[in-house]
């Protein structure tokens, strides 16, 4: 038995209820036997990459270039947002609360911006390079205070909408995923602007695994999208379909860090 997990997009009840009906549709469809945990937050995400069980699992594409784990990447969703250009790639979402005077990201230097965690590419890693084009001279801190960690998706729309914080990024699908399964929080939201696109975050399962296993596992992703059952439930996760992925598609996230390296602007600040 395989362990499957899809915390990272698993922003409200009704999508980690979708997943959990997607991954018993895949267990069938590779013919693998796949066991749905939850891993709830705080626990780290790291301890499930690790795991030379893991079958499906979502993966962060930043810790996925630097090569935290040994897992093999399976395939990757295509949003079903025509933002997204019906290719494998997301951004992140820069939200304030709905009603307020905003308008542009520039608005909010000097205030106050949260983040998820400083290991996650749409909510540290994005932001951050984004940042950059705001620097001039010796200029290094746009913020008041930085907020943080804020651990998920959701926990930065909240810090947003309860007033701890006044911009926060927030990854595009799990925004998706909040819009159709919490619209209390997703209305009270409101996006100034978005980072650059990076490589959609895929569904990884351990490198140790059976190749041929991992084969199965990745043909019945791709072909969900063709399959009548599967595309009704890629609809419930807003998702248009799966598309091949690999490691090395990933490394256009350590070019984000590395440029805010060489700009001296290791943190968000």
């Amino acid at each position: 038995m395989l362990v499957a997990n899809a915390r990272m997009y698993s922003p409200a009840a009704g999508a980690a209820k979708a997943w959990r009906d997607f991954f018993a549709w895949l267990a069938k469809a590779a013919d693998v036997a796949l066991d749905f945990v939850e891993h709830a937050p705080p626990a780290p995400l790291a301890e499930l990459w690790m795991r030379r069980d893991l079958g499906a699992c979502f993966m962060c594409g930043w810790p996925l270039a630097k090569r935290v784990a040994k897992v093999r990447p399976l395939a990757a969703p295509v949003m079903s947002d025509p933002h997204a250009q019906w290719r494998a790639i997301y951004w992140t979402d820069f939200v304030v609360r709905f009603n307020s005077d905003f308008g542009k990201l520039e608005d909010c230097f000097g205030r106050r911006i949260a983040y998820t965690i400083k290991t996650s590419h749409s909510g540290y890693n994005a932001p951050r390079h984004h940042l950059l084009r705001f620097l001039d001279g010796g200029r290094r801190q746009l913020f008041r205070e930085v907020i943080g960690p804020a651990v998920t998706p959701r926990g930065a729309a909240l810090a947003v909408l309860e007033g701890r914080a006044d911009v926060a990024p927030l990854d595009a699908y799990a925004h998706a995923l909040l819009r159709r399964y919490d619209p209390n929080i997703a209305l009270g939201l409101r996006v100034i602007d978005r980072s650059a696109f990076a490589p959609m975050p895929a569904l990884v399962a351990s490198a140790g695994l059976d190749s041929r296993l991992l084969t199965r596992l990745t043909d019945a992703l791709i072909g969900a999208a063709v399959d009548h059952e599967a595309r009704s439930l890629l609809a419930r996760l807003e998702l248009k379909s799966f598309a091949p992925a690999n490691s090395a598609s990933y490394d256009e996230t350590l070019a984000f860090e590395r440029e805010a390296m060489e700009k001296a602007y290791p943190e968000i600040a």
